[in-house]
């Protein structure tokens, strides 16, 4: 189950915040308050310390108004998504809070489905932001490994014994432009998946995937110095339908994109 956004309330108002904190279905929305505070000094030291993925903050509070908090918080916490409830209406103070990235500005009173929706948006765009990141160090880890790498048996260790690591690598050099898993090989091999990973790894060096991974693209390589080759065909033959993804990994992998491999770069 995928953890919980942690929220921060700001808002000096106290029956306003712990009304907003009660009334909002946060677990609906995949959130959780961690922390609330009454003034910005206290708001400031919270998100800090705590660092949650959304501030929601009233502008006028003690200490520090949510405009100076909001200042602080994108320079030390720039991955915080920002929303602000507000008695002021005028277009100065909205100006300036979408300067600062604001994702909402909701005038008090506040409407409950207007709040879900922009902390619905915010959500996306952590989520979003998040998973990039995770492909980036994905395709980082890809391109160290892929320097090392030899496709076919060679690339297998010198202790190289067991016969359901030799099958597994015959399945992916004969079925590379197919969907693979590790999980339905295990189970055609009569074995758990677990148990595949653990001798693939410990056998080969890499992962199931991280070696599907590099033998696709090396077989890529081979495709695109036919001259006959698209890249968008290359890309289905070696089993990836996505042709932006198939262009990012291999340029994560080789340092130049399809195109300019196939022009001469390399």
């Amino acid at each position: 189950m995928e953890e919980r956004l942690k929220v921060l309330v700001a808002e000096d108002e106290n029956i306003l915040r712990k009304g907003l904190i009660l009334t909002t279905d946060w677990k609906a929305l995949g959130m959780v308050v961690i922390a609330e505070a009454d003034n910005g000094i206290d708001a400031q030291e919270l998100a800090l310390k705590l660092e949650p993925d959304i501030l929601v903050t009233d502008i006028a509070m003690p200490g520090k108004d949510g405009l100076e908090l909001i200042g602080v918080l994108s320079d030390q916490l720039p991955d915080c998504e920002c929303i602000i409830i507000s008695g002021h209406a005028q277009f100065s103070y909205a100006q300036k809070a979408l300067s600062h990235g604001v994702k909402g500005y909701i005038l008090k009173p506040i409407d409950p489905k207007e709040l879900a929706a922009v902390l619905t948006k915010a959500a996306k765009e952590i989520h979003s932001r998040k998973q990039e990141r995770e492909k980036d160090l994905e395709l980082e880890q890809l391109r160290a490994l892929s320097e090392g790498f030899v496709p076919g048996k060679a690339s297998l260790s010198k202790d190289y014994r067991d016969q359901y690591i030799q099958d597994a690598v015959a399945i992916i050099e004969q079925h590379y432009a197919e969907h693979l898993n590790v999980g339905d090989i295990a189970e055609h091999m009569g074995l758990s998946e677990r148990t595949l990973s653990n001798l693939f790894k410990e056998r080969t060096g890499y992962t199931f995937l991280e070696y599907l991974t590099l033998y696709r693209m090396r077989m890529a390589t081979a495709m695109l110095q036919q001259k006959e080759r698209q890249v968008g065909e290359v890309a289905l033959m070696v089993g990836y339908k996505d042709y932006r993804y198939f262009c990012k990994i291999f340029k994560s992998c080789f340092g130049l994109t399809p195109l300019e491999f196939k022009k001469g770069g390399r």
